[in-house]
């Protein structure tokens, strides 16, 4: 076999010298595509977790903020006058109109003020439950070692929008109430409100048959019956409302969810009437709100200060709330996230999760204070 060497000297290809230089440009090439996707995520990591966190803040401040502007709401009747009841028992605080504010230090075990005093409660210290320890509503409490320690907790009270305005005068005070309306936002055994511009009463309601509401004495476990139909005050003519009345609590604790780490991020909570706590938003750390008291009766606040240092709530013109809000997940594993986070709300030990954080501050006059 006869081998041409003139063609074999032509025949070309790539020395082991330029494939390894091949290689390493390749490989720096994808490296690099490599760095771009990864800083591409995690800046759609940190936006994305900024947008959130943002929108978590603001929301929970608008809702506790427009909650706040309406404690205290009594319709057309003077704020400045204390409410008739018909039942023997002290009114709950979920619907005490007369103490439309009511705030709380939160503690691992304990509140201030003492929650003993103020709060009733039905399984040992760790239910803040409502009026029922029984019937409708029982079991539907807060409970209070699941509130991160040292947050704050507020409750409000006011007449909501929803109305059912009475279709005839009462022909006694004994006798039932008739309505123009039967889609009634509360059912038996709560306790509700009917007022018109003169007077208001609270009542427990009996039954409901059609449209006409029942306000019968009764024997109730837990004390609110109704021992005085409506008396005092006499019969309401038609021009009178009967309403429900609109409670609303607001803590933070972990949420039922858990985020890229697998952990419980903390969220904002709504306990509203005798209705089950509800999960409200989601990434907000710590709730703190000063009472802002006036000290010398000018309706104007003179000094802010914590629950705890409020001798008398109705002697309170305004609210400044403060919400630490947070991204729900770790946005990129660093261990300094305190963007924008003022350093006397955040809680310590809280800045090595890779958690965005930010502080919401308002301060909001009362409306309807006495």
């Amino acid at each position: 076999m006869i081998i041409n060497r003139t063609t074999m000297g032509k025949i070309s290809g790539f020395t082991l010298v330029e494939a390894l230089i091949g290689l390493a440009l390749s490989s720096a090439i994808m490296l690099g595509v490599s760095q771009l996707f990864v800083a591409n995520a995690k800046t759609y990591n940190l936006l994305a977790g900024q947008s959130a966190m943002q929108e978590s803040g603001r929301f929970a401040l608008g809702i506790i903020t427009r909650s706040a502007q309406a404690s205290g709401y009594k319709g057309c009747f003077s704020t400045n006058a204390d409410t008739h009841k018909t039942f023997l028992a002290d009114i709950p605080y979920e619907f005490n109109l007369d103490q439309p504010i009511i705030g709380y230090e939160g503690g691992s075990t304990t509140w201030a003020p003492n929650i003993s005093n103020s709060l009733p409660s039905t399984v040992g210290t760790t239910d803040t439950h409502v009026y029922k320890s029984s019937g409708i509503g029982a079991g539907t409490g807060i409970d209070i070692t699941t509130i991160v320690n040292g947050t704050d907790i507020i409750t409000l009270n006011y007449l909501p929008q929803k109305t059912h305005r009475l279709k005839i005068d009462m022909p006694t005070n004994t006798a039932d109430i008739q309505t123009a309306t039967q889609d009634f936002d509360f059912a038996a055994e709560h306790i509700v409100f009917i007022h018109d511009c003169e007077k208001q009463t609270f009542f427990r309601v009996s039954g409901i048959a059609g449209d006409l509401i029942e306000h019968a004495t009764s024997v109730d476990a837990d004390g609110y019956t109704n021992a005085n139909i409506l008396a005092r005050f006499g019969a309401f003519k038609s021009s009178a409302y009967v309403s429900a009345i609109a409670s609303e609590t607001y803590y933070v604790a972990p949420s039922e969810g858990t985020n890229n780490s697998g952990q419980n991020p903390l969220s904002l909570w709504r306990k509203s009437g005798i209705a089950p706590p509800t999960e409200l938003v989601d990434g907000i750390e710590d709730l703190q709100i000063k009472y802002g008291v006036d000290t010398d009766n000018d309706k104007i606040p003179n000094r802010y200060v914590d629950a705890g240092a409020v001798i008398n709530f109705d002697d309170v013109r305004s609210l400044r709330i403060t919400i630490v809000a947070t991204s729900i997940n770790d946005v990129d594993g660093t261990s300094t996230p305190t963007h924008g986070c003022g350093t006397q709300y955040c809680k310590p030990g809280t800045a090595t999760d890779g958690l965005l954080r930010r502080t919401f501050s308002q301060t909001v006059a009362l409306r309807n204070g006495r």
